[in-house]
């Protein structure tokens, strides 16, 4: 039974939830048969190999201080904020074994996730795995999984993401997940896939998958304009929950003035954006002047790549954007995932005034607060909802308003498979 005032988890990543002790105990009794691999990738990340081999052999023989050096040196922390591939270079220690343990590693690290849970007093979980994972994982009351699919093809896997909810273990399947480099990979090309996601829905309703899409998380390659319009597109092809959604919200004064450039085909999506949603932006404070967006589709070459400057107008006008983006992102029901230490270590957002948490709760988007890879993070979800409720200066109310909707917002919920109230009792 679970009560009001304990935690539920919507956005975790499986093997980012394994805490570095569990980690070091499970290399230590193990051989790395990708030692080389992650190596190399720490060395073009950081510029040096480190001493992470030497740690684990200290730690077979009983060193003491081994398990506060292998943390140190795996938690991605405040000193290598905004760069993904530092990230993904400690992420990849992870990894270093596989083979004919990989069951065994995969139940090893589901009973250290538990555990975390139980000492945490979170009451339910989503993770996020591959559907490979889900025959080493016996699963509890509390959990629940999100199968992850690949960007560039979710295709491949879709038979057996629905055998999977189908099946026996179809109870604790309750979503799709959409992670990885978002680059390249618009929401526009899913449309196929979500309709897809849709029709099985409305055919086995008591075993609905919620689409959870990560998107305006990581946008290099694009305008802020295009980013924006990304969310947006996400949430009205039906994504039930938005993974971190930063550029729907953040401050655009956390760019500065600069110039960025974005593929000819993605300025061609923005202009026709700003033709469909003319009447809006206006009403929004955005000029959308129809003939100069016709002449500058007329001008545009066949493939290449367009540059973007912005003063202080322009961050301005990309300020009202979001608020009418933010405003159709409401209106199709849809909840954003917060991840606060995420997103200012990935995101490189490290002043809290520039997090778009502030935008999302001044204009009533609904949100979630969840801890993404806590283990490689070293953080945990009271912690995270600490960040919140202290820099938005929401306080206690806002934490309890925050846990009620993360309850609501659960994939089962959002799909319709159960009621919001259902195994919830007050006290």
């Amino acid at each position: 039974m679970i009560f009001r005032g304990m935690l539920t988890e919507l956005h975790l990543h499986f093997h980012g939830c394994v805490r570095a002790k569990v980690l070091l105990r499970h290399l230590a009794e193990t051989d790395g048969e990708h030692w080389d691999w992650y190596e190399s990738g720490m060395a073009a990340a950081f510029g040096a190999v480190p001493p992470t081999r030497e740690i684990v052999e200290r730690y077979r023989r009983g060193d003491e201080s081994a398990e506060d050096a292998f943390e140190e040196l795996f938690v991605f922390g405040d000193e290598d904020a905004g760069d993904f591939d530092r990230f993904q270079a400690k992420a990849n220690l992870l990894w270093v074994t596989s083979g004919p343990s990989a069951a065994g590693k995969i139940a090893g690290f589901a009973a250290g996730i538990r555990a975390d849970h139980r000492r945490q007093g979170v009451a339910h979980a989503e993770l996020r795995v591959s559907a490979d994972m889900m025959a080493a994982l016996d699963g509890d009351d509390a959990e629940r999984f999100a199968i992850s699919l690949a960007r560039s093809d979710p295709w491949h896997d879709w038979e057996i993401v629905q055998d999977l909810a189908l099946g026996p273990r179809g109870r604790t399947v309750t979503g799709i997940d959409f992670g990885g480099r978002e680059e390249g990979h618009p929401p526009k090309a899913k449309a196929e896939f979500f309709a897809a996601v849709r029709e099985f829905n409305a055919e086995h309703p008591d075993r609905a998958l919620a689409i959870l899409y990560h998107v305006g998380e990581s946008f290099r390659d694009k305008s802020l304009e295009s980013a924006v319009r990304w969310v947006q597109e996400a949430a009205e092809l039906g994504a039930h929950r938005l993974g971190h959604a930063i550029a729907l919200g953040v401050d655009p004064a956390f760019f500065g003035t600069h110039s960025r450039s974005e593929s000819v085909d993605e300025r061609r999506d923005q202009i026709a954006y700003d033709l469909r949603h003319a009447a809006g932006l206006r009403a929004a404070g955005v000029p959308v002047e129809v003939a100069s967006l016709h002449e500058e589709l007329a001008r545009l070459p066949r493939e290449g790549t367009v540059v973007v400057g912005y003063d202080h107008a322009r961050l301005d006008e990309v300020r009202r954007r979001q608020g009418y983006a933010i405003e159709r992102v409401r209106a199709t029901g849809a909840v954003v995932e917060v991840c606060p230490t995420s997103n200012r270590r990935i995101g490189g957002l490290v002043d809290p005034a520039h997090h778009p948490v502030h935008r999302f709760l001044s204009a009533g988007l609904p949100i979630v607060v969840s801890s993404d890879d806590p283990g490689i993070f070293g953080t945990t979800l009271a912690a995270e909802l600490d960040w919140v409720c202290e820099h938005t200066g929401g306080g206690a109310d806002l934490r309890r308003a925050l846990l009620d909707t993360a309850w609501r917002s659960r994939s089962e919920v959002l799909t319709g498979r159960i009621g919001a109230q259902k195994g919830l009792s007050r006290r």
